[in-house]
């Protein structure tokens, strides 16, 4: 039996915009840099050890996930009968693997200011994660698309006020973080739909959204605690007090998520309903600038997998 694109809780399916993403190939060189005289500083946002970290531990934890993410989505490849899908996810595959390369380099960058245990974690972690990839497919492809809604969030707060956010950053970082969100941006949608193609149960969707936010949650903190012990700054109330400030105070880095967050647990949601169009088409012309080369782009075909419910946001 053919597999069906999602649909709305009524039944109906509906066109959606059509979608571009494109597999770059960043000139972005993290560990050639850390290594020259001038190079990324420790405290490379605005000389702030909370900002740092906090980036510096999403980072640390990219390689092993991206990596989780496309195991994920192939293992389905076969059941995928949309030829835009089938494109799309081989497009989600070749930025993905960027982004794992990429933020190896950053992980090597912070090896080399000492943070080691980094490293090591990471190679349990990746072994635990291609367990799960062999004994619990679905799981994970759920765990995949909740994540990348996550991911998708942190990168429209950046996208939405790049000034504001990339300012302080050290150069190289700021075209790094920009550039990942824009893909995340581009390809925000595909695991879902994947998801939604071969395993579209609600249960199963919601609860990897609320196991993997704790869990998301809990290793960036551990990994900044762990940072902070490193750099001596462990008990000093003063960063944390400042960096929660940063993170949820007024303006802060994820104040005002909560909607877009919460959406994920709506029936009909889907999030193409959240249009970044506007926020792509401002930020692409200044990535490609910054990043250059381009390995593969394509500008699929309207499709008709996604409900047109209003825009979150």
């Amino acid at each position: 039996m053919a597999l069906q694109p999602p649909r709305t809780g009524s039944g109906r399916r509906d066109p959606s915009p059509p979608r571009s993403i494109t597999v770059r190939q960043p000139r972005i060189d993290l560990v050639s840099s850390a290594s020259n005289a001038g190079g990324i500083p420790r405290f490379w946002w605005g000389g702030d050890p909370f900002k740092t970290h906090f980036l510096d531990a999403l980072s640390s934890t990219f390689p092993f996930g991206e990596s989780f993410f496309v195991r994920s989505v192939r293992f389905y490849a076969d059941r995928i009968e949309d030829p835009t899908l089938a494109a799309e996810m081989r497009l989600f595959a070749g930025q993905e693997g960027q982004h794992s390369r990429l933020h190896d380099e950053h992980v090597k960058l912070l090896v080399e200011y000492g943070y080691t245990g980094l490293e090591t974690r990471n190679r349990v972690i990746d072994r635990i994660l291609r367990w799960q990839n062999r004994r619990s497919p679905a799981f994970s492809l759920a765990a995949t698309a909740a994540l990348e809604h996550l991911t998708a969030i942190l990168a429209r707060q950046v996208l939405r006020d790049p000034a504001g956010w990339l300012e302080d950053m050290d150069p190289e970082m700021a075209r790094l973080w920009r550039w990942h969100a824009l893909e995340e941006a581009e390809h925000k949608a595909v695991a879902f739909d994947v998801l939604m193609t071969v395993k579209p149960g609600r249960l199963r969707r919601n609860l990897a959204m609320a196991l993997n936010t704790g869990g998301l949650v809990l290793e960036v903190v551990d990994r900044m605690a762990y940072m902070f012990w490193k750099d001596g700054l462990l008990l000093r109330g003063s960063i944390w007090m400042r960096g929660w400030r940063f993170l949820l105070g007024r303006g802060g880095f994820l104040r005002g998520v909560g909607r877009e967050y919460r959406a994920w647990y709506r029936r009909d949601f889907h999030p193409d309903q959240i249009d970044d169009r506007e926020l792509i088409a401002t930020n692409e012309p200044l990535v490609t600038a910054e990043v250059g080369t381009v390995i593969e782009k394509d500008n699929p075909t309207q499709s008709t997998r996604v409900p047109s419910s209003p825009a979150c946001g």
